[in-house]
């Protein structure tokens, strides 16, 4: 797994590098132990203004390839903890989403595949 953290606008210390790897790298490693392909997770934490002192100052984004598809999470927050987390549990929404979407895309082609072996050739069909 390789993660890649950037910040804009914002002083990316130590503590901050590692508390991102633990909530996310950690956290979402776990959901993630059974894909075969590498996995790339990029994670951008943003101050978007510094002239505001209060409301949602901080956003953080993480962005998952899985086999070819992007999965994204973004979250909005008054301190850069919260917006991690809050990107995190919403991340881990997206993998599960994602996962129940391929296995249901697999058991429909499953069915349809089925459903054209076993048509008897007397069949008819109507035209409509």
């Amino acid at each position: 797994m390789k993660i890649t953290i950037r910040a804009k606008n914002l002083n990316l210390s130590q503590d901050l590098k590692e508390y991102v790897e633990e909530k996310i790298a950690k956290d979402i490693g776990k959901l993630l132990v059974h894909e075969r392909s590498p996995i790339e997770i990029g994670v951008e934490l943003i101050r978007v203004t510094r002239h505001h002192q209060k409301g949602k100052v901080f956003r953080a984004e993480v962005q998952v390839v899985l086999h070819g598809h992007k999965v994204v999470a973004e979250a909005g927050a008054e301190s850069i903890k919260q917006a991690i987390d809050q990107v995190k549990d919403e991340l881990e929404r997206e993998i599960k989403h994602h996962r129940g979407k391929e296995t249901t895309l697999s058991r429909k082609r499953g069915r349809f595949l089925k459903k054209l072996l076993y048509l008897s050739s007397l069949a008819r069909f109507k035209k409509r």
